[in-house]
């Protein structure tokens, strides 16, 4: 059995790719994405040279985590998926930011909380 990727940090790296569609090398590192997934869901069948439909719209969130689930879904299916996605991965972080790290945060007791933000690496300047 080939070594589990957690489907958290496949949602991860392709909402990543994703969102940064915004710049050339993002579109590339989000069409090499797709044609790995393509390719991927292409293996096995009968080739009648139609291009696999694949949920493909990085501005559409619900398109993005199906994509994720494809590949989370592939990659227990597919040795050759699997090694091909962590070298996407791979090369996909010297574009991307991608940060599988957890962050909690606890509002809890008896605290009085008029705004509140949460997050991971958030920076205030004050002036």
């Amino acid at each position: 059995m080939v070594d589990p990727v957690s489907l958290d940090a496949i949602t991860t790296a392709v909402t990543a790719a994703a969102g940064s569609v915004g710049t050339e090398a993002g579109r590339q590192v989000w069409g090499s994405l797709v044609d790995l997934t393509r390719r991927a869901l292409r293996r096995g069948r009968e080739e009648d040279g139609a291009p696999v439909p694949l949920p493909a719209d990085p501005g559409d969130q619900q398109e993005v985590q199906a994509l994720a689930a494809l590949l989370f879904g592939g990659i227990f299916q597919d040795e050759a998926l699997t090694a091909e996605y962590r070298q996407w991965e791979e090369q996909a972080r010297t574009v991307l930011s991608v940060d599988n790290s957890t962050v909690t945060n606890t509002v809890s007791g008896n605290a009085r909380v008029g705004n509140l933000y949460q997050g991971r690496d958030i920076n205030v300047t004050l002036r």
